[in-house]
């Protein structure tokens, strides 16, 4: 494999990968495999008849991973076999270094030049194209990140963010440099910059969001950050239930569920989500393996095991278990 791990001193190295060596007709076939292990599952095609070749630096940074691609004119999409492969939710920025970049979801395109920036949802279908050679810096996050502090994420992808956002600019320059520089930095040094520039990227959706005509009032929304904001602190508590949040909130629990209907569910959806979400993320957890699945189950609110484990297996795929020991295989293989 041309994949290089370089020096730097994060648990995960950074990557380096080139298809330059790579025989023409197993250069897509490559390209997925590096990109589906270091950023997220697209399929490709070429655009026109000019050959491929691209390049690929990742580098992890905390709780951020940072990618920087470098290639032909080619198509990139997320279809929903590469979704149903998938084991976490994820949020993808896209940001143009050079060229150019077209990107599609959910019935929108947003044409992207140098300095633009657009968010892919990758629990979706997303398509990203260009007809010329392109740069791009990728952030990926995962959807938690914002969706605990923003609502309706699904309304905001496949937008140019300079289009309406004066911290458009801001973000880019930060990551221009940051994407340069992140392979030197300490792990201390990483988790402080890992929390300042999720902040700024947050703080770039909620202007975007705000600066659009959202169907929401400005007092709904609030009221949706908190309701959100109290299921995160009740996810550990076994006796939290709809109407225990809506009591704390001193809202009706059909109010709330008017709140969360445009995301597609309700507070009892949403709360079992979110705890088997919470489950996932510390199965994944290499420093958790000393805690056993019922445990991690139990410290999230579930109290029957055979239910939790049926729910679990229902949303992933494959059972607590079975997923905590894909993970732990597929985090040593990375590192390899």
């Amino acid at each position: 494999m041309h994949v290089e791990a370089t020096g730097a001193l994060s648990a995960v190295p950074p990557v380096f990968a080139t298809t330059a060596d790579i025989p023409a007709r197993e250069k897509f076939a490559y390209w997925h495999d590096v990109v589906c292990r270091n950023l997220v599952d697209l399929e490709y095609r070429l655009v026109g008849d000019r050959g491929f070749d691209a390049s690929f630096h990742s580098t992890p940074v905390s709780d951020l991973h940072l990618c920087r691609i470098q290639a032909s004119p080619h198509c990139a999409e997320r279809s929903s076999t590469g979704i149903s492969r998938s084991t976490n939710a994820t949020l993808v920025f896209n940001f143009v270094l050079t060229g150019s970049l077209i990107a599609e979801q959910d019935g929108r395109v947003a044409r992207l030049g140098v300095g633009d920036g657009t968010l892919c949802d990758a629990d979706r279908p997303y398509r990203l194209h260009s007809n010329e050679a392109f740069g791009i810096a990728c952030i990926r996050i995962t959807r938690q990140a914002l969706a605990r502090r923003i609502g309706h994420l699904q309304r905001l992808s496949a937008y140019n963010f300079s289009e309406r956002s004066e911290l458009a600019p801001m973000v880019f320059a930060y990551l221009s440099r940051l994407v340069d520089r992140a392979p030197r930095l300490g792990e201390s040094t990483s988790l402080k910059v890992s929390q300042n520039f999720t902040e700024l990227l947050v703080a770039l959706v909620a202007e975007f969001a705000e600066s659009g005509q959202p169907s929401l009032t400005e007092y709904q929304g609030l009221a949706l950050m908190r309701v959100k904001a109290i299921v995160e602190q009740s996810l550990g508590k076994p006796d939290a239930t709809p109407a225990s949040i809506a009591a704390e909130l001193k809202l009706s629990q059909r109010y709330i569920n008017q709140l969360l209907e445009d995301e597609g569910t309700s507070l009892s959806r949403y709360m079992w989500g979110r705890r088997l979400e919470r489950c996932a993320e510390q199965l994944r957890n290499a420093s958790l393996r000393g805690r056993t699945v019922s445990q991690i189950a139990m410290e999230n609110g579930f109290n029957d095991l055979s239910h939790f484990s049926k729910a679990f297996r229902n949303r992933f795929g494959l059972s607590p278990r079975d997923y905590r020991n894909t993970s732990s295989a597929a985090a040593v293989a990375t590192n390899r």
